[in-house]
């Protein structure tokens, strides 16, 4: 059954699918995410949707599902787009079962290394989540 009042219900293999998305800020440099209300997703089962997981990681939490799918992850710079401020997000540890996964957050260097955004850099995720 898709998720009242979240994402967009749609079908396949023969299951209920609904698209999630979630979308924040980050407020001062240190990982530290705010999530921006009214362009997400919001559940009465995931009270805290995204936090700050440590040093360049965001913790993801997510309706339980039978599978679920990352169809987009990005960070978008506060400042314009130096290679300095650019991050590439990485989904790790997705658990349908449990709704969590966490996004890593990598600079793009020639070592890339996990690094907290910016401050006022604003991340979007878009997930696929099967529902029983």
């Amino acid at each position: 059954m898709s998720i009242s009042e979240c994402g967009t219900p749609v079908r396949g293999s023969g299951k209920d699918l609904t698209v999630w998305k979630l979308e924040w800020t980050y407020t001062d440099g240190s990982g530290a995410v705010s999530l921006d209300t009214a362009q997400s997703d919001r559940s009465q089962a995931v009270p805290t949707p995204v936090a700050d997981g440590g040093t360049g990681i965001v913790s993801v939490t997510f309706p339980k599902s039978l599978r679920a799918w990352m169809l987009h992850g990005s960070i978008e710079p506060a400042t314009e787009a130096t290679q300095a401020n650019i991050r590439h997000a990485v989904p790790v540890d997705i658990s349908a079962t449990a709704g969590t996964m966490k996004l890593y957050t990598y600079a793009i260097t020639t070592d890339p290394a996990e690094t907290d955004p910016e401050s006022g850099s604003r991340g979007r995720l878009t997930l696929l989540l099967e529902r029983p």
